[in-house]
């Protein structure tokens, strides 16, 4: 007669059955507790490594194809070959740093022709396109420069509001060492120029303060003091 299991069988809603692998294994060796591991938890280890999976593959997909962009746009950038080609370049990639730097090679050109007030202009477009690229080192400091080459352009074309532009370059902390510089000793010639040396020798001494010691303008500005008396040996006050 078969025997009767019934009185085995655990009653509804019981979990203690959920127990009887871990008991039967519980001198089970690494590979078999291993299999147990696997075998209960397959499902989420499987989906985690193909989200993981999906994700690695769609930022590659990603950099490959911004790299083939990089490159498209770079060759197409490079066949502009005048004013007209690169500020219609610029026109169409609005946002992208070499709409910046097309910009700046029209500048550039126009300030090499001697036509300042156009090339003050086109340094303005550039410096507009350099806040609209993705922020990055490089183009603060594309930026920076068309400001103060705007400044310097306008300086050119007798603009009053000149000196105060240069300026703002040579106290923008952000600015790289090498423009800052520039527009210091920039202002110090204009201010030989005038006659006024105290203004001078406020940016001389501006230049020994807030440049490193080695600056790269270091011997232009020697040769200047070397060139001007009154910035050597002050004059004295007056009714003395």
């Amino acid at each position: 007669m078969p025997e009767d299991r019934s009185s085995k069988q655990p009653p509804a809603g019981d979990d203690r059955n959920l127990v009887v692998v871990d008991e039967d294994f519980a001198n089970a060796d690494a590979e078999d507790r291993l299999w147990l591991f696997w075998e209960r938890n397959k499902a989420p280890i499987v989906q985690g490594v193909t989200a993981v999976v999906i994700g690695i593959l769609g930022y590659l997909a990603y950099f490959f194809w911004n790299e083939s962009r990089r490159v498209e746009l770079g060759a197409e950038y490079t066949a502009c070959q005048d004013e007209a080609a690169r500020r219609a370049f610029a026109g169409r990639h609005p946002g992208e740093t070499l709409a910046a730097v097309a910009l700046t090679d029209v500048a550039d050109d126009l300030k090499r022709a001697g036509k300042f007030a156009e090339a003050a202009s086109a340094y303005d477009q550039a410096v507009r396109a350099a806040l609209a690229a993705p922020l990055s080192p490089a183009v603060e400091a594309l930026g920076a420069r068309a400001r103060l080459y705007a400044a310097l352009c306008r300086l050119e074309s007798g603009d009053a509001a000149a000196p105060a532009a240069i300026a703002a370059v040579a106290d923008d902390v952000k600015a790289p060492e090498t423009l800052r510089g520039f527009a210091m000793l920039t202002l110090a010639n204009v201010a030989v120029s005038k006659g006024d040396m105290n203004e001078a020798t406020r940016w001389l001494n501006a230049m020994d303060k807030k440049l490193r010691a080695g600056h790269v303008w270091k011997a232009d500005k020697e040769m200047l003091v070397r060139s001007e008396p009154g910035l050597i040996v002050p004059a004295a006050p007056a009714g003395k």
